[in-house]
């Protein structure tokens, strides 16, 4: 109800009306009409008086969303009516109130924490009205005309159904989700759907009737429970899904992360074979030079500068170098299929085998890498996906591949020659580096320069930014 009103115009008004007091309204009719003389019409005026706002004393108001309680709707009821107590808010500040309520099955509370400044242009008004004065008088709700909605809860609830193993009135919070489904099925629950519930209690297997079975899935699980933590155990799973293998608990940082398992057994015998065969050309033409190594590794094709001036760092009679060329060769290949696949974000091709012919890289390494990096495209026309998540896993392995033939510590003053022919930002790749366990540096050149110490330590987990 608004709190202002309008008053009704009339011919006569009252003498005696209050200050306070409004003329709202006009009732009654005309008088029997006498047959010697005519009466004038006789007016009755109620008069509103609005009374200003009391914390103490303004009523509250209070509704039940979830239906009228019978003490109240029903008055043939024996039951007793709710009864509510009113308390602040909060101790230390005098807005605000909370309602607490209960009856014989039902407890009700509800709460508001006030208003500092109340705009709204419609409030909520107790109207008493008294027939002997003929006034209304219209007192303002409690916390400025708020409407505090009940929250209903059933203090107690005994199934129809005994259950000697638990009970529902809060006594016992052992109870498994199925069984209390079950229980409110069994004492409510229409006959159909007891026999569904009874059908789904009779096709479980118990472990104790399968031959052989005894407690061993059960002690399995209890110990497995209690060993490991299943958010690590998440993340843990995510890493090495998005990490070339690793492990974290070697000593030396060249034993992290392994080429040769990187590649599988086909593709590194297949690099391997390639390499061995143009190093021993060498050897015989009596060179030494890595730069001759690479051309003679990839030919007269186009190759990435970083690729190149790796190879170049590399002198191929010494120690452990087959093993950097190797791995060198094998980051090549990949990046010759990322150039031919990023045009586009796919390749169309029947087979697996049609899509590496494409990209002009031995038929081992090109399943390999396909199976790594793609996912076969469904529908009409055949080909190979390279998804976004796909696209970031390609990159991590074309860094720390990078870094492996680099260095035999995992150490490299630069990256950036890598990103620039990966077409990658560099915040991304010293992002992704890190998630890696590697350290990443920016000198004032603007080089990135990167090194893995044992033993790895992973970063947590970050959260994605909210879209």
């Amino acid at each position: 109800m608004s709190g202002s009103s309008s008053s009704s115009s009339s011919s006569s008004s009252s003498s005696g009306s209050d200050d306070d007091s409004v003329q709202i309204a006009s009732v009654g009719g005309k008088r029997k009409m006498d047959t010697s003389s005519a009466s004038t019409p006789i007016s009755a005026f109620i008069k509103v008086k609005v009374a200003p706002s009391n914390p103490e004393y303004d009523p509250v108001v209070v509704s039940f969303p979830r239906g009228i309680p019978s003490s109240i709707a029903d008055e043939d009821s024996n039951a007793t009516p709710p009864t509510f107590t009113t308390s602040k808010f909060k101790e230390s500040s005098s807005r605000g109130r909370r309602i607490k309520g209960e009856d014989d099955h039902c407890t009700y509370s509800a709460a508001a924490a006030g208003r500092g400044h109340d705009g709204r242009l419609s409030k909520t008004y107790v109207c008493i009205f008294d027939k002997k004065k003929n006034t209304l008088k219209l007192v303002p709700s409690a916390e400025k005309g708020t409407v505090f909605a009940l929250d209903q809860s059933v203090k107690e609830y005994s199934p129809a159904v005994a259950n000697e193993n638990s009970t529902m009135g809060g006594q016992d919070s052992n109870i498994s989700a199925s069984d209390r489904v079950k229980m409110l099925v069994d004492s409510f629950g229409s006959k159909k759907k007891q026999k569904v519930m009874d059908s789904r209690a009779a096709n479980k297997v118990n472990v104790h009737s399968v031959v052989g079975g005894g407690n061993f899935v059960p002690e399995n699980v209890k110990g497995s429970a209690s060993n490991v933590d299943a958010q690590e155990a998440s993340y843990e799973q995510a890493r090495r899904d998005l990490l070339p293998p690793f492990d974290a608990d070697t000593d030396a940082p060249g034993k992290v992360y392994n080429a040769q398992a990187l590649m599988g057994e086909v593709a590194w015998n297949k690099v391997s074979g390639i390499v061995n065969r143009k190093l021993r050309d060498l050897k015989e033409q009596g060179g030494d030079s890595g730069e001759t190594l690479c051309e003679m590794l990839v030919g007269k094709s186009h190759c990435p500068k970083s690729i190149k001036a790796l190879m170049g760092s590399i002198t191929p009679s010494g120690t452990g170098s087959p093993y950097r060329f190797k791995v060198a060769f094998f980051l090549y290949l990949i990046m010759r299929f990322y150039n031919k696949i990023d045009r586009r974000g796919f390749l169309r091709g029947k087979t697996v085998d049609d899509c590496i012919n494409e990209c002009h890289i031995p038929h081992e390494t090109g399943v390999k890498i396909f199976d790594l990096f793609t996912t076969p495209i469904e529908g009409k026309e055949d080909g190979f996906l390279l998804s976004r998540n796909q696209k970031t896993k390609m990159y991590i392995y074309c860094l720390i591949l990078f870094i492996t033939a680099s260095s035999k510590d995992m150490t490299v003053p630069n990256i950036t020659p890598l990103c620039k022919d990966l077409r990658l930002d560099d915040k991304l790749a010293a992002a992704y580096l890190r998630e890696a366990g590697f350290q990443v540096k920016k000198n004032s050149a603007g080089h990135i320069g990167v090194k893995l110490s044992t033993p790895v330590v992973f970063p947590p987990p970050r959260r994605g930014k909210r879209s």
